[in-house]
């Protein structure tokens, strides 16, 4: 993945237009083409929730609580709301809705993925020995295991969809590098003491 500064994607944006300031379709391409992964997952999740919490608001479904959302084995969204059968015949009236459901859902599990990839990278260049390797791909295969697990579900929470995946990714990486730097003074204090023994 090539993410580009805004100097880059203007002069890309530049080179396929012909000018600084004038549109095209093709202007309008360049900008989508250097758009990042997380950019289109970001947007893509926030025009949903838009969405669900527009149609939400019309049926007159509160929002004071969050909202979970699952894709069932048939690929249904389903719900346990107390509204459940209100949105669950929204989501089977509106093919297209389902749809953009379960494709936001799909991008997230790839952005969690794609954290797991990246935490796995970083692990193996940080392990001193084959042992360190072999745990950092344990965790790897843990954190990717559960995350698919929790691919398909999304919480609707004031005003945001929140993406189980990623929420359980972000905090399974996030607490692995507090727990690598927590240690890192409990390792010096004991290098330091071998040393002087």
């Amino acid at each position: 993945m090539v993410d580009l500064s805004a100097a880059a994607k203007r002069q890309i944006a530049q080179t396929l237009t012909g000018t600084a300031g004038s549109t095209s379709p093709i202007g309008e391409t360049a900008r989508s083409i250097v758009r990042s992964f997380d950019e289109i997952v970001r947007d893509r999740t926030q025009d949903l929730a838009g969405k669900l919490a527009d149609r939400l608001t019309r049926m007159g479904i509160p929002q004071d609580e969050p909202i979970v959302f699952r894709i069932d084995s048939l690929g249904q969204v389903k719900t346990d709301s107390p509204y459940r059968e209100r949105i669950e015949k929204m989501f089977r009236d509106d093919p297209e809705l389902a749809k953009d459901f379960q494709d936001v859902a799909s991008l997230n599990a790839m952005k969690a993925a794609q954290t797991a990839l990246e935490a796995l990278d970083a692990e193996k260049k940080a392990a001193k020995d084959d042992d360190a390797r072999d745990a950092a791909y344990g965790r790897y295969t843990a954190r990717l295991m559960t995350s698919q697990a929790l691919s398909e579900t999304m919480t609707l929470r004031d005003g945001a969809l929140i993406s189980a995946s990623v929420d359980f990714m972000d905090v399974s990486v996030r607490d692995s590098r507090a727990g690598q730097a927590s240690r890192k003074p409990e390792l010096a204090a004991t290098k330091r003491v071998s040393l002087t023994v």
